[in-house]
């Protein structure tokens, strides 16, 4: 009988880990998770079927994934604009959409100032942290329906976590406001438009229609670092998970003419590496570079 027990233990622990594995909340981007994983701590398992690292834009879930997604309390995902399987493929009527969470604050509250978004960048509602934090305003009582004996937990860290992104957004716009018409170039795929907007910033890219890897015609380049030398700027942004490859360009092309630049980071949250996940590396942190790395090309 003991033989047949300590046969049976693996087994049985095995069929405990697998239970164990099923997500409470189901999301499919960093942005998502951010924002749940900051209200639920560690009351909820959260998974995000997106890789870390990975590009946003062409994810496609598995079918594992779907019975993760339909079986979960909870499913948070960015826009159907952008996870376009969702209507097709979720049954989950438990189902929170962001992007309309984002339209109904944005109408709600204060009209922006820089009325200037393409279509693709209508998509990135979650770069004005304004937007982000009325998601996570409208997401807190979804999530206390789903476990109400946390609920007094997930306010409290609610709170904490969007008082965060109040503070930095409140020193952005202190630095910001008193300067006359502030603007950046970027060398990159120019996602931030509702950030600029919600802080008066102006960015100036090569072209709208920036992809990571487009080769420019040279004249681009050319008219491009002559705008740079004629604000007589020494700072270029350039973005996350991508190689520098035009930013380190204009930088040597530059250097040739005694004129120095430095790169800075302006982070647009479509993900993040393996080692900023492992490190717990959330929205207001980079919220918090991003007002770094502003005040840094403004101030020297």
């Amino acid at each position: 009988m003991k033989k047949k027990l300590l046969l049976l233990l693996p087994f049985l622990l095995l069929a405990g880990c697998t239970t164990k594995e099923k997500p409470d909340i189901v999301v499919t981007s960093f942005v998502s998770y951010d924002a749940v994983k900051n209200i639920v701590g560690d009351k909820l398992f959260v998974k995000n079927i997106v890789p870390w690292g990975s590009e946003l834009h062409d994810f496609e879930p598995t079918p594992r994934d779907i019975t993760d997604i339909n079986a979960a309390k909870l499913f948070v995902y960015t826009s159907p604009l952008l996870e376009t399987w969702a209507k097709s493929l979720v049954t989950n009527e438990n189902s929170f959409d962001m992007s309309t969470c984002a339209q109904i604050e944005h109408e709600e509250g204060e009209t922006s100032n820089n009325e200037h978004h393409h279509d693709h960048d209508s998509l990135h509602f979650w770069t004005d942290p304004h937007l982000y934090k009325g998601i996570m305003d409208m997401l807190l009582p979804v999530i206390n329906d789903i476990s109400p004996a946390n609920s007094d937990y997930f306010t409290a860290n609610h709170q904490n976590y969007t008082g965060r992104l109040e503070a930095s957004g409140t020193e952005l716009r202190n630095f910001l406001t008193p300067l006359s018409d502030p603007t950046i170039f970027f060398a990159g795929h120019n996602a931030l438009g509702h950030f600029a907007s919600r802080f008066g910033l102006t960015i100036k890219t090569i072209n709208e229609g920036y992809t990571p890897d487009v080769d420019f015609v040279s004249q681009e380049i050319v008219n491009f670092i002559n705008e740079i030398k004629a604000a007589g700027v020494h700072h270029l942004f350039i973005e996350e998970l991508v190689e520098p490859r035009v930013g380190n360009l204009i930088k040597n092309e530059l250097a040739k003419e005694n004129y120095e630049i430095t790169l800075l980071e302006l982070h647009g949250y479509h993900n993040i590496t393996p080692a900023q996940a492992k490190e717990g590396v959330t929205y207001a942190d980079l919220f918090a570079q991003n007002v770094a790395n502003l005040k840094q090309a403004f101030s020297d």
